[in-house]
């Protein structure tokens, strides 16, 4: 069954994930010049990249979802 996550979005950008995992305890730490390092203790850091203002492809705003563990497989 679902975990309720019908209130995330199905399309991200880098704005949009970053302000996503900072509402759900992720912190922002040193990233390469057009990446955003998210870190959160006891989860992997999570990068997220520039699409240049555009939005992410529906498969790596999942994957950045999962990653979060904020999206079941």
């Amino acid at each position: 069954m679902g975990r309720g996550n019908d209130d995330l979005p199905r399309v991200l950008n880098q704005r949009k994930a970053k302000k996503l995992l900072e509402d759900h305890g992720w912190v922002e730490t040193l990233g390469g010049k057009h990446t955003v390092k998210m870190e959160k203790e006891g989860c992997r850091p999570i990068t997220l990249p520039q699409h240049s203002g555009r939005d992410y492809s529906a498969s790596l705003s999942d994957a950045i979802l999962r990653q979060a563990g904020l999206k079941g497989r």
